[in-house]
C-alpha cells in the first residue's frame, strides 16, 4: 500500500553476518542465531510483467 517491496535472502554466510552485526553492536550472539535475513526498499523501477506458461505447456501425463 505504501510502495515497499521485500524479499528474503538466501545463501548468505551466517558466520560473518552474525560477527558483523555483533561487531556493530546490534546484535549478541551468545544470546540470539540468525536464521534469516530480508531486503526491504522501495522499487529503482517497475518489473517486466510476470511470464508464465500454461499448465499444459508445463504438465504431461504419461499413462
Amino acid at each position: 500500500m505504501i510502495g515497499i517491496d521485500s524479499t528474503p535472502i538466501e545463501g548468505f554466510p551466517y558466520a560473518k553476518m552474525e560477527a558483523l552485526l555483533a561487531e556493530k553492536g546490534l546484535f549478541d550472539p551468545k544470546e540470539f542465531k540468525l536464521s534469516v535475513m530480508a531486503a526491504f526498499g522501495y522499487r529503482k523501477q517497475e518489473p517486466r510483467p510476470k511470464t508464465r506458461r500454461s499448465f499444459e505447456q508445463v504438465v504431461e501425463f504419461v499413462k
